[in-house]
């Protein structure tokens, strides 16, 4: 299988209709790196940066993202897919759009994608941080065993090393990451990295790993990616377990800048698939 580059991936044509055709390949499915990419689906991250690429581009739309609200419903085919966006509402200081993806009749993913341009207002700025050394934290590339096939698209530094199966005694792990093409951070690679790892409840619990499958994934931006947040890619992200319990689990995500600038957050609800069998999950 080719490896198909982060920017391949997000490139979206015209299918003559009025929406948009994303090509998807293997390279960004969630199953493990040892077993066939098709066992998995392509993962969450990058559908959400497709549905906000893809409303931008056909609604024609400047004003940057403010939010991106995706449920998946099933899990897409490694096929084109056709990505059709709708404007619920449009004006000069905030946008609303619908985007529905899907291959034939298969409904994968429907969401909700907000606009919004810089205007007065108070100013209360959410908190800076210092965030660990970034060269202090060694690069740490995740067993193939379990690290699904998009990682390959993803350089980690995860603070204290991979803590899996009950060896974290938190319930947050902090982690730098990158695209490896060391690209700038930009708003769809802000997206796509915002779900580019493990979950949270993995690093807390004995293996075997609980398998799950993204339901909804969330994010809000506090406005447009500053062109010198991440100028090498390199951003910092912590991601915390906010419940695990009956089938279902709820983790939340924050970015920040290499200065420490908060840059958006985001939360994610999955459910826990049976055990009878391994299984990739639906999204990632």
């Amino acid at each position: 299988m080719t490896l198909q580059t982060l920017d391949e991936a997000l490139t979206l044509t015209e299918d003559g209709e009025g929406g948009q055709i994303a090509p998807m390949t293997g390279s960004f499915s969630n199953a493990p790196l040892s077993w066939p990419a098709e066992k998995g689906s392509p993962f969450g991250g990058l559908m959400a940066a497709l549905a906000a690429k893809a409303a931008r581009e056909t609604l024609n739309i400047a004003a940057p993202v403010r939010t991106i609200a995706t449920q998946f419903h099933i899990g897409a085919k490694f096929e084109p897919m056709t990505i059709t966006s709708e404007l619920l509402r449009g004006g000069r200081s905030a946008s609303y759009a619908s985007v529905r993806a899907g291959q034939g009749d298969r409904l994968a993913m429907s969401g909700l994608v907000t606009f919004g341009a810089a205007g007065d207002g108070p100013e209360l700025r959410a908190a800076s941080i210092t965030p660990p050394p970034l060269l202090e934290q060694p690069l740490t590339p995740m067993d193939p065993q379990f690290g699904p096939h998009f990682i390959q698209h993803v350089e980690h530094r995860f603070v204290g090393g991979i803590k899996l199966f009950g060896r974290n005694d938190t319930d947050r792990m902090g982690v730098w990451m990158r695209t490896v093409d060391g690209k700038p951070l930009d708003e769809a690679r802000l997206a796509f990295l915002l779900d580019a790892t493990f979950p949270v409840y993995w690093t807390m619990l004995p293996p075997p790993p609980a398998v799950s499958a993204t339901a909804d994934l969330r994010y809000d931006f506090f406005g447009p990616v500053p062109e010198d947040a991440a100028p090498d890619g390199w951003t910092y992200f912590e991601f915390v377990s906010r419940d695990s319990h009956g089938g279902w689990t709820v983790e939340d995500a924050t970015a920040w800048a290499q200065d420490g600038r908060p840059l958006a957050v985001g939360r994610q609800l999955r459910k826990v698939l049976a055990s009878r069998a391994p299984k990739a999950s639906a999204e990632g």
